[in-house]
């Protein structure tokens, strides 16, 4: 392995993943040579391989085959460019004797595998006969065969196993012996045998997309079969994971921040409008990320959760203004007009100031800005489009639902007032009927009265010339 260490990042010239594709370029220059890089700075997956094939199978044998196919799919430039260093986990094994009894003639011959199997150890490996201390230190005394007796492949003949039947039988009178491979190490995953397929991928590439792409090409290249299971796994999986579990964090820090609100306003309407803003705000942190043109990661979810405590801000300031106008007498729509005009400079002033101050975080690069840059896009996209909503579109949703609140605490208090005067329904339907004519009535006298009272001004004034 060769390890390439950068410069600080300010005198940097190139990019890791730039050095990483100009090294890639020479790859080719080297036939007969696998390459596989990886960095050491923080990945925008979850830290693994942006693809990775799992293939279960029992023989592996069939298993190492069929992962070399879907090596050589994901190979093919023509298809896969974004794809970068395929590789498999199963390396070529080391070579072995494979050993086959005669199971038949070794019981004839009163002998059983766990015998054979001490004697060629004892023989090739050695085995510990007893100890020998001197000057307080042991040294093991171990008996086995001279290496001229034991480093060619003939002289497995020459090992003798004893026997009850026939005292010392040769291992070539019941076994045969072939030369093969063996794997260097058997991986296991939920007690099978499995082989990854991994690759990289080229910076910028969605993960789903290629995920999707991957596994339509693995499909149409890899025949079914029952002995074999192909599974996906890579970022992509990962994320699909860790966001599943980001959601219920989510909905348990929206109940906790719905809870406190409902304690101090002591109401559940409040609240639920507050709480309405956070959906929307989703909206603002697409647009962000479609602007940069960059996908989202598992970072972006921690910043929707930081979101989440930071953009009821704005809505508690207006609904809790709203509410003190109307306690003060003012009638829904002017409240809701009246609370919007008064706080848009306060709101406004706290979300700029926020906003400001995320600017740096999400679009300056440094060393490690990979780490803070999505999570200050998430809060800076949502909190925008978040404070447009709570201006322009809570004092609407705070009116739609409490007018109906209005109507029906009017009636209360119509009819605590008509019990309170001791009146029926039926009388105070009377009376409210009798008010409404006598109203109508003065509304319409004095078109009647104003010409003779003017006529009979005109008289008091001739009478008064005479």
């Amino acid at each position: 392995s060769l390890q390439i260490n950068l410069p600080p990042f300010e005198e940097r010239i190139d990019t890791d993943e730039v050095i990483q594709a100009k090294l890639r370029n020479h790859f080719t220059d080297f036939p007969g040579v696998s390459f596989n890089q990886s960095s050491s700075g923080v990945s925008m997956g979850m830290g693994g391989n942006p693809i990775d094939i799992i293939v279960r199978v029992d023989d592996l044998t069939k298993g190492k085959l069929i992962a070399e196919q879907i090596a050589d799919v994901l190979r093919d430039k023509t298809v896969f460019p974004e794809v970068t260093e395929p590789d498999i986990t199963l390396d070529d094994g080391l070579p072995q004797i494979e050993l086959r009894l005669d199971r038949e003639r070794l019981y004839a011959l009163g002998l059983n595998t766990f015998t054979v199997g001490n004697e060629i150890k004892a023989a090739v490996d050695g085995l510990t006969a007893t100890r020998y201390k001197e000057g307080g230190i042991e040294y093991d005394v171990v008996l086995i065969l001279a290496e001229a007796d034991r480093d060619e492949l003939p002289d497995l003949d020459q090992i003798f196993v004893n026997s009850q039947v026939a005292v010392r039988v040769p291992l070539s009178n019941f076994a045969s012996y072939s030369k093969g491979t063996g794997p260097i190490s058997i991986r296991r995953e939920n007690q099978s045998r499995v082989i990854h397929v991994t690759a990289g991928a080229l910076p910028g590439v969605k993960l789903n997309d290629l995920q999707t792409k991957v596994q339509a090409a693995i499909t149409a290249a890899i025949p079914a079969d029952d002995d074999v299971i192909i599974e996906y796994a890579g970022d992509y999986a990962e994320l699909m994971k860790y966001m599943q579990r980001f959601a219920l964090i989510m909905a348990v820090a929206v109940l906790l921040v719905f809870g406190v609100m409902a304690s101090l306003f002591e109401s559940f309407k409040d609240p639920f409008i507050i709480i309405f803003t956070i959906p929307l705000s989703v909206i603002g942190i697409i647009a962000i990320y479609l602007i940069s043109n960059e996908p989202l990661n598992i970072l972006s979810a921690v910043g929707l959760l930081v979101l989440v405590g930071v953009i009821v801000n704005n809505g508690i300031v207006l609904v809790d203004y709203t509410n003190m106008l109307r306690k003060r007498g003012y009638s829904l729509h002017d409240a809701c007009v009246e609370a919007a005009g008064n706080r848009l400079r306060p709101i406004l002033m706290s979300t700029l100031t926020t906003i400001l101050g995320l600017v740096p975080m999400a679009f300056f690069p440094g060393e490690g800005s990979e780490m803070t840059a999505p999570i200050g896009k998430t809060v800076l996209g949502g909190l925008s489009f978040g404070t447009i909503m709570t201006l322009f579109l809570m004092p609407t949703i705070y009116f739609i639902m409490n007018r109906g609140t209005d109507k029906w605490q009017a009636k209360q208090n119509a009819r605590r007032e008509r019990i309170a005067a001791g009146l029926t329904r039926k009388q105070a339907q009377e009376r409210q009927t009798g008010a409404a004519s006598v109203a109508t009535a003065k509304m319409a006298e004095p078109a009647t009265t104003k010409a003779p009272f003017a006529s009979g001004n005109i008289i008091l004034e001739e009478e008064a010339g005479l």
